[in-house]
């Protein structure tokens, strides 16, 4: 079982992970169970059983052991499930994508993040606009890159195929979209990457907003 919450950003990454795997073919074994952050079912002590720091995702094993870290997830199911790979096919490949993976999350969800709790946060945090603006100079900086990387017309962050720098990508983005912040305005080649991402059909009913 994945335990997740529909819009929050980590546990998209892993939703779409696991979509982008289904569209190639694998057919993951994983059932999806809808946790609500901001009714406090991730801080039930059912839940916290599960997972002490009350966070998502968390994916449950069928001997019932938890795990969370949305990257330790997609690393355990890419290594129980691992063709068709969303992680390249090389060792070369692979740490390419790793890295690109985490220069995403830190550099772009994480302050897309810290942006969106201090302007209009989900869990009831107040507004603070000095945090806001810090985090969104971050974001821009880091998608600045990435649309420089983007340059050359590839249809994914890594080249032709999909990656799990897309999936953090595509939630990052949805979750700033969620906050109305303008993450990829000024990012022309990351603008119709976003765009063509969420027209795809492996990504319905998960990319929302």
């Amino acid at each position: 079982k994945l335990y997740v919450f529909q819009v929050a950003p980590n546990p998209t990454k892993v939703r779409l992970y696991v979509a982008e795997k289904n569209a190639l073919g694998n057919a993951l074994p994983v059932d999806e169970v809808s946790v609500n952050i901001p009714e406090g079912e991730a801080r039930t002590p059912e839940f916290l059983k599960k997972n002490p720091h009350g966070r998502l995702p968390v994916l449950e094993l069928d001997d019932g052991r938890c795990f969370a870290e949305s990257l330790a997830i997609i690393e355990y199911l890419e290594d129980k499930f691992p063709d068709p790979t969303l992680l390249g096919g090389s060792p070369e490949a692979r740490i390419a994508a790793r890295e690109m993976e985490r220069y995403i999350d830190v550099g772009i969800m994480m302050p897309i993040g810290q942006a969106v709790h201090a302007t209009r946060s989900p869990i009831g945090l107040p507004p603070n606009p000095p945090i806001a603006d810090a985090a969104n100079q971050r974001a821009d900086g880091a998608l600045d890159y990435i649309d420089e990387v983007m340059s050359d017309g590839r249809p994914f962050v890594m080249g032709e195929q999909p990656t799990v720098a897309d999936c953090t990508l595509a939630a990052a983005l949805q979750f700033g979209r969620y906050g109305r912040l303008s993450c990829v305005s000024g990012h022309g080649h990351v603008t119709a990457w976003d765009e063509n991402y969420r027209s795809r059909e492996a990504v319905q009913g998960i990319v929302i907003v």
